[in-house]
């Protein structure tokens, strides 16, 4: 029996198309589907993949902090398409670049628009040193941890003021750089312990400023659909495992109509990520834990406790991170990426030592960027993976059970909207209609 759902993104268009025997294209998304279906159902996990993924730069941001239109839709389904929470199936996407990864070794670097360089075959400048002793020991990997071709406990040498853990991310960034092997990064810039706003960093000092991780997700990728500065060239890209994938998917899926820098990046830096934070509930949560949070310079999550500090690095707060999930979006809860599968490179604290971060290499790009960055990096072989597998697991799991489509690395790569409909529909996750200003521009021009 077929199960009719009624679709909370209709509306006066709809109504007309149906009336006049014309109904709309099957599976043609405007953005109020994509709003409907993961902006205004609660979804959404800020990475800005509808906002890079826009051939009209329609999407922008709105007051509340959420994608919204800013000028008109024209109803081409890229904002569906590249949302991981949407029409893209990630753990698909995953399997097609493993695959990928297997026969060639690293990561496919896509000419797209202001991507399009001449940087060779792996995207890194020819100049690049090549250390012969290098030392690159063969991990291998698993579903929930991805290919390893090689795994460190790390540190800078000279680590940056404000940096976290081993300061590896600013350091790497830096480095490279120096030597030349990128032109820019783009970062997240620090305002208070809880929240942050994208930017593109093109000068070492601009990198050193950076340090330091907020746990807060404001549409880094949108940066990509902004024009680069001149001389721009060769980008460096640092985030969350979702970002990574959607800019994979750019990347491996370009469309000539398209104007981003996704072709630009040359380079992926993931970071272990279990959820990202809403930033105004996050600091309410610590504040009621007894926290003066105009005191709090920092935050960090170490062995599942999230732990708050003031400026002179006093510990101000250690507690279960488990008890501020309320504050943790819930889109994240569908993920099942922790350590950055999709990355060049993937870095956190899990499995080292205080002090230390872990870095996964998966890529020969990253090997080689690795290599680069090597003498302002202490880098000790790491053997033992479980800490990270064992929290990569759970959270495969996590996303086993709360995802309403299913995981499926065997699936079709895009999801239809009928059939997102279908599958959330009476969910705690269900569809819902978009406030006005969220599709205004769509619907005062239909």
């Amino acid at each position: 029996m077929t199960v009719a759902y009624v679709d909370p993104s209709s509306n006066i268009r709809d109504e007309i198309a149906s009336g006049s025997g014309m109904p709309e294209l099957p599976e043609k998304i405007w953005f109020h589907k994509t709003a409907s279906a993961v902006i205004d159902a609660g979804r959404c996990i800020g990475c800005g993949g509808c906002i890079a993924a826009c051939p009209s730069r329609s999407i922008g941001v709105a007051d509340d902090g959420k994608p919204t239109l800013i000028k008109m839709c024209t109803g081409c389904s890229a904002c569906w398409d590249y949302c991981p929470l949407a029409g893209l199936r990630v753990e698909r996407l995953t399997k097609l670049l493993s695959d990928e990864l297997t026969d060639s070794q690293a990561f496919p670097v896509v000419g797209d628009g202001q991507g399009e360089n001449e940087l060779g075959e792996f995207g890194v400048s020819a100049a690049s040193s090549v250390t012969t002793n290098f030392r690159r020991p063969f991990i291998g990997g698993s579903d929930s941890l991805g290919r390893v071709s090689s795994a460190y406990s790390s540190r800078a040498i000279s680590k940056a003021a404000g940096a976290q853990d081993g300061g590896v991310v600013t350091g790497i960034v830096a480095a490279l750089m120096k030597a030349g092997e990128i032109d820019g990064a783009i970062l997240a810039k620090k305002h208070d312990a809880f929240r942050s706003s994208p930017f593109l960093a093109t000068s070492v000092e601009e990198v050193l400023g950076s340090a330091g991780s907020v746990y807060h997700q404001s549409h880094p990728l949108s940066i990509l659909n902004q024009s680069l500065p001149a001389g721009v060239r060769r980008l460096a890209y640092v985030g969350t495992p979702c970002q990574i994938s959607v800019l994979r998917a750019l990347q491996k899926y370009p469309w000539q109509y398209r104007d981003t820098a996704a072709g630009a990046v040359v380079v992926t830096i993931a970071l272990f990520c279990t959820r990202s934070f809403d930033p105004d509930s996050l600091e309410e949560a610590v504040r009621l834990s007894g926290v003066d949070t105009s005191s709090v310079s920092r935050l960090d999550i170490r062995e599942g406790q999230l732990i708050a500090q003031d400026g002179l690095g006093v510990e101000l707060l250690n507690s279960p991170v488990r008890r501020f999930s309320a504050a943790g979006l819930i889109g994240c809860e569908e993920c099942l990426d922790f350590a950055g599968l999709n990355a060049d490179i993937a870095i956190g604290n899990v499995g080292s030592e205080r002090g230390r971060s872990s870095v996964l290499v998966r890529s020969e790009i990253g090997e080689r960027m690795i290599e680069s960055a090597a003498s302002s990096l202490t880098l000790e072989i790491l053997d033992d993976l479980t800490p990270i597998s064992g929290i990569a697991d759970q959270d495969r799991k996590r996303a086993e059970k709360t995802s309403a489509r299913g995981i499926d690395s065997d699936g079709a790569l895009w999801i239809s909207y009928g059939e997102h409909l279908a599958r959330y529909s009476g969910t705690d996750r269900s569809p819902k209609a978009p406030p006005g200003y969220r599709s205004y521009h769509f619907d005062v021009s239909c």
